[in-house]
């Protein structure tokens, strides 16, 4: 093999390499919905269990400078797409209502994502809560308290 042909199979090993550690569902990327176009992405907070060391999924949570708007969303990780049941997200600053997704009384049972919900919390602090059923136990995630401002 010719050192040009071992530096192109080199090079073409990298590209498809890096390209698909760009494309790998991380929790902020995870697979589902999203908040939209201006909103910056905080943090993700993995959905855990008592019961179990399985992280399905990830609550994640964004915030919009150019609205004061936040915005959280649940998500199954990629290998969890579609097992997952009963999916739920809420969001809200721990005093007045938040808004959840599925609504109450809905009767969405949602397997890949709930959410994007959005609450206008400029100045005040998130408080959000994430959950993921799957075969009969319950992951979840809360934020409270954080990115106050």
């Amino acid at each position: 093999m010719s050192l040009r042909t071992k530096i192109q199979a080199g090079l073409t090993c990298s590209i498809v390499t890096a390209a698909m550690v760009m494309t790998a569902a991380g929790p902020a990327a995870a697979t589902g919905g999203t908040c939209g176009s201006g909103y910056n992405f905080l943090k993700s907070y993995p959905l855990k269990s008592n019961f179990s060391s399985i992280i399905p999924g990830d609550l994640s949570i964004y915030y919009s400078p150019s609205t004061g708007n936040n915005c959280a969303i649940t998500r199954a990780r990629a290998a969890w797409d579609g097992k997952a049941q009963n999916m739920f997200v809420s969001l809200g600053d721990g005093q007045g209502p938040s808004v959840v997704d599925p609504p109450s009384g809905s009767g969405k049972n949602y397997h890949y994502y709930a959410g994007p919900v959005y609450k206008y919390l400029k100045g005040k602090c998130v408080y959000s809560l994430g959950i993921l059923e799957y075969g009969g136990h319950e992951f979840s995630a809360h934020a409270a308290g954080v990115h106050c401002g």
